[in-house]
């Protein structure tokens, strides 16, 4: 492999600078790029992207030949990872480094650098993502060492640590206990609970805390995979395979967890064509790669988790029997967090005390606000939650009051009625109002929040608590007929 040609001068080859062209022409780098741990993507001038790694893949969720040769720009829009700051680091030609976040709310750290010719012009641009969950483990009393330059390796530690948090300060400690229990024993692992209630943060603390650090985790969104890529994508094939195949053949999400742990998230919306193929790997942990002719046994954990009723599906015929019974050994359910009132205030300090990280003045929260909050029913849970916060954090000065807290819910609730409150003069208002007086919009107005807020809270009770009222008031008005 040659670097230098022993022809030209090392003056010639600084002001060359480095060579794109020149340093990929040579394949037999690829291979030791792609045993880097670190997502690399390499930029020419012109800011179109020339090489990614396998670790940028798995990480961007984008394959080579989707990338490779477009523009920076289409691949920061079609990543499944936020690295918009790298586009913005190419166009001012500066370095940075800035925790970003993946579609599943994993954080890595995304460092730029720019080469530059003997005569400054930038000649390449590259990219680095780091998985920051790993820099933190592997950092001695929380140092990042040589990282600190460009990081504040305690941001980095808070920004993994609260995902985290969400499930350990929700009063889940016995399901992390009978979790880490069956992992122990080699048994797999079914996470249920309704959406955004923290089943893959409840995944990545068992992985965390039943094995050493730096086994590999690999989070599958099976919903998120075509059916007609699922075989290929899953235990990955061989090179020449089929049409439009990788040159060197590729590994699959499976094997890449060889060693660790393989969360299995969504794991309803396998399509029932590829479930057979799934019953198969469970059964002997054998993995058979698209036009291969052996197979590979793996040795890895199995987590799995889903927000729908399987047993259901299995009835429905939806489901395969036998990969039900395959998954559901132990069976972990994570409660809404309606059920769990208590921990809302807890939830609440921690999303916070993260946010007042990047915004000032820091912004607190009234103890009306706080009831209001408790009351409320979450159907999203937990992301629920941090999205309310988030656009508190936007739109509330220093403090959210009550009445910032009912605004965002009522129209939550009833979009349509929100919509209507807030009107402006000349916005069609005579059509809005249909004729009626304002005494009539008033009532219709109430009625529909107050019947919204029932049908949230399950109960009239219960919506009497959420919007501030007694129980006769609900009662009387949801009783009036819209006109």
């Amino acid at each position: 492999m040659k670097f230098v040609d022993p022809a030209t001068s090392a003056a010639q080859e600084q002001e060359r600078g480095l060579d794109l062209d020149h340093l990929l022409s040579d394949r037999r780098w690829e291979p030791l790029l792609d045993l880097l741990p670190d997502g690399l993507v390499l930029v020419d001038r012109t800011g179109f992207v020339r090489f990614v790694n396998s670790a940028a893949e798995n990480i961007t969720e984008l394959l080579r030949p989707e990338v490779i040769g477009r523009s920076l720009q289409a691949l920061v829009k079609q990543s499944q990872a936020d690295i918009g700051v790298a586009l913005e680091a190419f166009s001012a030609g500066a370095k940075t480094s800035q925790v970003v976040t993946n579609s599943v709310r994993q954080n890595y750290l995304l460092t730029t650098r720019c080469v530059r010719s003997w005569a400054g012009e930038m000649t390449c641009f590259v990219i680095v993502l780091r998985d920051a969950e790993q820099l933190v483990r592997a950092a001695p009393d929380g140092a990042l060492g040589g990282f600190a330059e460009t990081s504040d390796s305690r941001g980095i530690a808070e920004l993994v640590e609260a995902d985290e948090a969400m499930i350990l300060c929700a009063d889940t400690a016995l399901l992390v206990e009978r979790g880490l229990k069956a992992l122990n024993l080699g048994s797999r692992l079914l996470l249920l609970g309704e959406s955004g209630a923290g089943k893959t943060e409840l995944a990545r603390v068992l992985h965390r805390e039943s094995g050493a650090p730096g086994r590999p985790f690999v989070h599958v969104n099976c919903g998120s995979i075509p059916e007609t890529l699922f075989e290929s994508e899953m235990f990955g094939y061989e090179r020449g395979s089929f049409t439009g195949a990788s040159a060197k053949g590729k590994k699959g999400l499976v094997e890449a967890a060889e060693g660790g742990v393989l969360f299995l998230d969504e794991v309803g919306e396998i399509p029932l064509p590829a479930q057979a193929k799934m019953l198969h790997f469970l059964e002997d942990s054998a993995v058979h790669k698209v036009g291969a002719t052996h197979s590979r046994r793996l040795r890895l954990q199995i987590i799995a988790a889903t927000n729908r009723d399987l047993y259901a599906m299995v009835t429905a015929g939806t489901f395969r029997r036998d990969l039900y019974y395959r998954l559901n050994v132990v069976a972990l359910t994570l409660p809404p967090l309606r059920r769990r009132p208590d921990v809302i205030d807890k939830l609440v300090d921690r999303l916070l005390a993260r946010l007042n990280r990047r915004r000032s003045p820091p912004l607190r929260i009234e103890s009306a606000s706080r009831r209001r909050l408790r009351a409320h029913a979450f159907p999203g849970n937990v992301r629920e939650l941090q999205n309310l916060m988030e656009h508190f954090a936007v739109v509330c000065d220093r403090v959210v009051t009550e009445s910032d807290v009912a605004a965002v819910l009522a129209e939550r609730l009833d979009p349509a009625a929100a919509s209507m409150a807030s009107a402006r003069p000349g916005q069609r208002l005579e059509e809005d109002l249909g004729g009626g007086t304002l005494k009539d919009v008033v009532r219709e107005f109430e009625t529909r929040v107050v019947r919204a807020a029932i049908q949230r809270a399950g109960s009239k009770r219960k919506a009497a608590e959420f919007l501030g009222v007694d129980i006769a008031t609900v009662v009387r008005k949801s009783r009036v007929a819209p006109r």
